[in-house]
């Protein structure tokens, strides 16, 4: 990883900002059925047996197998926000291209550009 963040037009944030706004679209033209989707994807994300660090894990796992940028970026916001360390992140993209081999590859510079937004200060230390 660069020891600077690397800030630009495709910010993390922005792609963030970018996938809420989509949602934010859908939630005025079906405010319904977003607000089922969202009642379901919140209780899904609530702990039981697996607590809530447990389960950001498995989510961005399950994102770097999809292959959503936004979900990468997504989540590890969340596993941060969860107390979820940069080792354990590595331990899910090595499963995630154990599960998804090259092309989950190719989405570790996803997994970059969150880790800088959200892990990393401007000097690139750990925040």
């Amino acid at each position: 990883m660069s020891a600077k963040k690397s800030k630009g037009s495709d910010s993390e944030k922005k792609l963030l900002e970018h996938a809420h706004r989509g949602i934010q679209l859908l939630t005025e033209h079906k405010p319904k059925l977003m607000g089922k989707i969202q009642a379901f994807m919140a209780e899904a994300m609530q702990p039981g047996v697996l607590d809530k660090k447990e389960k950001e894990r498995i989510a961005l796992g399950m994102a770097l197998t999809q292959q959503c940028h936004y979900c990468i970026g997504l989540h590890i916001r969340a596993c941060k926000q969860a107390g979820v360390t940069m080792e354990e992140i590595m331990e899910v993209c090595g499963i995630g291209i154990m599960m998804g081999g090259g092309p989950v590859l190719t989405h570790m510079a996803e997994v970059e550009r969150a880790l800088n937004e959200f892990y990393l200060d401007e000097d690139g230390e750990p925040i």
